[in-house]
């Protein structure tokens, strides 16, 4: 059988449900943040022992973006990317695509996901960020922008696991290049870690505390990171 073979629609919308089920239902969740006007970062930046004291004492529900929040992923990506064209593993239309490019689409996702992945290396804040919000006994979420493996695997989850020797109650959820925004509210996410602009304007639509992760300076992403100008918490010497 073909492993990059596209699924039937109904197979994908059943993919779709269930991961919508695993997180509580939430009237008018918006589907797309809106933007926000960037601003010259109104306060310092924050240690890691700063942000232990700033979260309530109680257990909360918090998120995690991956690629350049948990993992450093610019060598899962450097190495395989070259191998495809831009415009067709990041179309602005999946529906645009003739199918030989849906088949370099989902063929690209797939090796990224499955394979390459192991190239990427954990960062040390992302360790630090899990291992502390494990120990505090709260709940957590991680939300990832990139398409998902057709046919759906646990590959990625049980990556995250291995690489940073914890145990994760929910499985990854992926978003298939769509906005997080809605995945942040029905999983009633109240605190969420995340490197790209997208990431905090995503969590403040979704009713979340944005904490931006800086981004590593040799990062696969091209996009410029606005840190602090969104009015989000930052955290200091978060690149690695």
């Amino acid at each position: 059988m073909n492993p990059f073979r596209r699924p039937s629609a109904s197979l994908f919308f059943l993919s779709v449900l269930a991961l919508f089920s695993a997180c509580t239902n939430v009237p008018n969740v918006p589907r797309v943040a809106p933007e926000i006007a960037l601003t010259p970062p109104v306060a310092e930046e924050i240690s890691l022992e700063q942000l232990k004291r700033f979260l309530p004492k109680h257990p909360v529900v918090v998120g995690f973006d991956v690629d350049d929040t948990l993992m450093f992923t610019a060598p899962a990506f450097n190495a395989l990317q070259p191998q495809y064209d831009a415009a067709v593993i990041r179309p602005k239309s999946y529906d645009s695509l003739s199918p030989e490019q849906k088949k370099q689409y989902h063929e690209f996702w797939n090796l990224l996901n499955e394979q390459y992945d192991d190239r990427s290396v954990p960062k040390k804040i992302g360790k630090q960020l899990l291992d502390l919000h494990i120990a505090r006994g709260d709940e957590i979420w991680i939300i990832s922008r990139r398409q998902g493996s057709v046919p759906a695997t646990s590959t990625s989850s049980k990556r995250l696991e291995r690489m940073f020797g914890v145990s994760l109650k929910h499985p990854l959820i992926v978003t298939n290049l769509q906005d997080k925004t809605p995945y942040i509210a029905r999983c009633k996410i109240e605190f969420y870690y995340g490197d790209s602009d997208s990431d905090i304007t995503a969590a403040v639509a979704a009713g979340a505390t944005p904490i931006r992760v800086k981004r590593a300076s040799d990062s696969y992403a091209k996009d410029v990171p606005h840190n602090g100008q969104l009015n989000e918490l930052v955290l200091r010497d978060s690149e690695k």
